[in-house]
């Protein structure tokens, strides 16, 4: 897959994934395995509003070579990626119920 190909798939699944409801805000982001690093959303970036120019690339060591900052957690995405050498993408979202539980004071009691 080309760059420009790679860029616009996350784009498209980017907006898929904010039309359904699946993300909301800046929360959540997605990354790509090239041949040559990754391709990961910018930080503070919202799913649906995804520009393939401004997509942050990253080379084989993790490093940051161009688009935006990348994601706060691309060392997340890249360790990932070193243990699951297999692993072509990664879809990582917060869903609402998740986030809600992250604010509360203590973690509720399942019974």
């Amino acid at each position: 897959m080309s760059d420009a190909a790679a860029r616009n798939a996350l784009c498209r699944m980017g907006q898929r994934l904010y039309d359904r409801h699946l993300v909301h805000g800046t929360s959540g982001n997605l990354s790509l395995r090239l041949d040559d690093g990754w391709l990961i959303t910018p930080t503070n970036t919202c799913l649906g509003l995804l520009d393939p120019a401004r997509i942050s690339k990253l080379d084989p060591e993790g490093r940051h070579v161009s688009g935006d900052k990348p994601s706060k957690e691309a060392f997340l995405h890249t360790s990932v990626y070193g243990v699951r050498p297999g692993a072509a993408a990664i879809i990582h979202t917060h869903s609402t119920h998740s986030v809600a539980v992250s604010c509360l004071d203590r973690a509720p009691v399942c019974r």
